[in-house]
């Protein structure tokens, strides 16, 4: 019960918090596609790592935005927690306007940390709290990397699986960042969203959804409002024993 009125009041805040910045009128509209791979392996268990690579486009006209690979070794822990730590690598392409044709690439780097609730709301509905917190280091024209800031992520996902292969999910997600370098950008973005998860056999499926991407520019501002459709296929491996 504890649990769930923390749950309950830190999504409340974020979301009335994210309402407010939404009223701002400055925003960039953008399409984009976003194709992935997402594998698990799992080691026993307790414990299972997991492994995520995407491709992020624009459609109009047809340029890469970003690119993520990232690594994270997770443990389940009692009472429908888990949690995981890891690594990604995400290469950003700029500026950010699919209409420019000369520009450059940077990478970052992001450990980063994940606590994780799910609570069983019945036999095929479940409500999952995802927290994650992200240290970013750009970056710099010498090649090495700086830290710029942390990113702190709060997901709430509802999602329904009327059978053992299907799984509907609908999900709202509010990042923030944290960091002396931050001034105007405390919110960083808003991403809202649906999907439907279909295993073709026990460990091989696809995943089709669509989401809102609504972000803050660094001037405060400015804005973003990007619309993604995305593909994942979905991989299960088992180690033997």
């Amino acid at each position: 019960m504890i649990n769930s009125k923390i749950c309950f009041f830190t999504y409340s805040f974020l979301l009335a918090f994210s309402t407010f910045l939404n009223a701002q009128k400055t925003i960039d509209h953008q399409q984009l596609l976003w194709t992935g791979y997402s594998l698990k392996l799992k080691i026993n268990e307790s414990y299972q790592l997991r492994q995520e690579i995407e491709e992020r486009t624009y459609w109009f006209p047809w340029r890469q935005h970003q690119f993520i690979a990232r690594t994270m070794a997770e443990r389940k822990l009692s009472k429908g927690w888990s949690a995981a730590t890891g690594l990604a690598y995400l290469k950003q392409t700029s500026p950010q306007d699919p209409t420019i044709k000369s520009y450059t690439t940077t990478a970052e780097l992001r450990p980063l940390a994940e606590l994780a609730y799910t609570q069983e709301l019945g036999a095929k509905l479940s409500l999952n709290h995802r927290y994650w917190g992200e240290f970013r280091f750009f970056e710099q024209p010498n090649g090495s990397f700086d830290f710029g800031n942390i990113r702190a992520r709060y997901k709430l996902e509802l999602r329904y699986a009327p059978t053992a292969q299907l799984t509907f999910k609908a999900f709202d997600e509010i990042h923030l960042n944290i960091g002396n370098s931050i001034v105007q950008n405390v919110f960083d973005q808003n991403r809202y969203g649906s999907s439907a998860q279909y295993m073709f056999i026990e460990n091989l499926g696809i995943e089709l959804g669509y989401f809102n991407w609504f972000q803050q520019r660094a001037s405060g501002t400015d804005f973003y409002n990007r619309n993604i459709i995305r593909l994942t296929i979905h991989h299960k491996l088992k180690l033997k024993s």
